[in-house]
């Protein structure tokens, strides 16, 4: 199945010296990908203030627009509102392009899953996958599933679907680690925290019982917020993925046969993330029957 990579060479342009969250690990995604010719990229428009807003309140947006923020691991880089505003707007693009049949990932930074509803934090400054969630599947009055694979649990997006009838939150994560959020589930927030030092099969039981709640919820989209941080060889984290396992949970992902766009998270280690990214990607587009045909008895 083709792939809808939405990307501007605008992501590569802004970072600090030293930060984790750098140009580079986007554009070893990227070198790869053109590397198995898989370059025919769609360049997104900003998100809107408007749309910003579906997800954040003015006082935040106003906040990152003229830096006005302080955090710590986030950046009051030069210009960050026009690329936080470029990163939301591909997300929205491939959320899009996901409803309208055609599997999408937006391969943009800086991330989004930590920044809240009126908050920055975890190098995230707008809540990318929660914008485009609002705009083009809740306002639709569809459902969506976010299906959270970054290492780190992402407590902005928790904070903005909590309760939301028509969305789960599902997240994988090692605990304790950054920002020391999702130890339980609770309403319809679905999280499996790991130690660090867990095994692959651990983790990999964790994944399948998210995608059991997901399968369970029947939605119409799922969203997935794509950190390649679970990997082994990761600076930041201590949980035990390969390559291998990256692959097959896109298979599994593939397999639950729903509408499905990715928006990349996080994932710090520059030699191994495009390789990574790739596998991902290979397994969520190559076919496989899905969970309904394999209860079939009559295939």
């Amino acid at each position: 199945m083709p792939i809808n990579f939405v990307y501007s060479p605008k992501f590569l342009e802004f970072g600090e010296s030293g930060h984790p969250e750098s140009s580079a690990r986007l554009k070893a995604i990227v070198d790869f990908l053109r590397k198995k010719r898989l370059d025919d990229f769609n360049v997104p428009r900003p998100c809107s203030g408007e749309d910003l807003m579906l997800v954040h309140t003015q006082e935040h947006v106003n906040k990152v627009r003229n830096n006005l923020f302080y955090d710590p691991d986030t950046p009051n880089a030069r210009d960050i509102y026009l690329y936080a505003a470029l990163s939301c707007g591909a997300a929205v693009e491939a959320c899009r392009s996901a409803v309208e049949g055609r599997i999408a990932f937006a391969l943009s930074r800086p991330p989004g899953h930590h920044a809240g509803k009126n908050s920055v934090g975890g190098f995230c400054y707008f809540n990318n996958i929660a914008v485009a969630i609002k705009k083009n599947v809740l306002k639709g009055g569809l459902k969506a599933a976010i299906l959270d694979i970054d290492g780190h649990h992402g407590n902005g997006t928790q904070e903005i679907f909590r309760e939301e009838e028509n969305v789960i939150y599902v997240s994988i994560h090692q605990l304790p680690a950054y920002p020391g959020t999702g130890s339980t589930s609770f309403a319809n927030c679905y999280n499996f925290p790991l130690q660090g030092g867990s095994s692959v099969k651990k983790y990999m039981d964790r994944f399948m019982k998210a995608l059991s709640a997901i399968d369970a919820f029947s939605p119409d989209v799922i969203g997935i917020s794509a950190g390649f941080d679970a990997h082994y060889a990761d600076p930041l984290l201590e949980l035990p993925l390969e390559d291998k396992e990256y692959y097959l949970m896109g298979k599994e992902i593939s397999a639950l046969g729903k509408k499905t766009f990715c928006v990349l998270e996080g994932g710090y280690n520059v030699s191994a993330i495009g390789n990574t990214c790739y596998c991902f990607i290979k397994g969520l587009t190559e076919k496989k029957d899905t969970h309904e045909e394999k209860n079939d008895s009559r295939l």
